[in-house]
């Protein structure tokens, strides 16, 4: 997990594992099957530590107050700078369709996706949400923030990523919650704008 995060699944070879873990490389491609395998096993690792750690924050809650949570996911993330490395690095290294977890990463994000659409969702229907929000489009606008924040701060860490998820949250609540205004639509550029014309 540690050399993955550091130079990718791409650029770790099993000699390196191997060195890391004290057996041979041979030792550690028998004992996992292929590298695929062992890819899925980090993964399926990395992903066992964080649902261990945070998912009694989030039990039997949703609307408003399961996304006045999101902070807690940055500090857990923010505490646990190897693995949100592991799993940023992992997931820019399987954009590409034909890549060995592509598929494993984009299920998963969909999932995300789903899960905050849910959320919203149940806010609408008990009225502390308001009704006229694309539940799908922002549930795709917070995940899209949460995985840019974690680029900002690994690029610069000088950036609070616990602050920076505590104002996006505020922000959020206050455009959903229930009486709020709905904010203006952001107008499209002309066409010759948007061709730099």
């Amino acid at each position: 997990m540690t050399l993955y995060a550091r130079t990718g699944f791409r650029g770790t070879g099993l000699m390196a594992i191997g060195q890391a873990a004290g057996v041979t490389h041979a030792g550690v491609l028998y004992h996992f099957g292929s590298v695929q395998k062992l890819l899925q096993a980090v993964i399926d690792e990395r992903d066992r530590r964080f649902w261990r750690e945070t998912a009694d924050t989030w039990a039997g809650k949703d609307g408003l107050a399961a996304l006045r949570l999101l902070p807690k996911l940055a500090e857990w993330s923010a505490a646990n700078l190897g693995l949100t490395k592991l799993f940023l690095t992992l997931v820019v290294e399987n954009v590409e369709q034909d890549a060995d977890a592509h598929a494993y990463f984009l299920a998963r994000q969909r999932r995300v996706r789903r899960r905050i659409r849910h959320t919203i969702e149940a806010g609408q229907r008990r009225g502390e949400i308001r009704p006229d929000v694309d539940a799908r489009r922002k549930a795709d606008e917070v995940v899209s923030f949460m995985e840019g924040a974690i680029v900002t701060v690994l690029l610069d860490p000088t950036v609070d990523m616990v602050a920076l998820f505590e104002t996006y949250t505020d922000t959020l609540v206050g455009a959903l919650a229930a009486g709020a205004q709905g904010t203006a639509r952001t107008r499209r550029r002309p066409a010759a704008s948007r061709e730099g014309r």
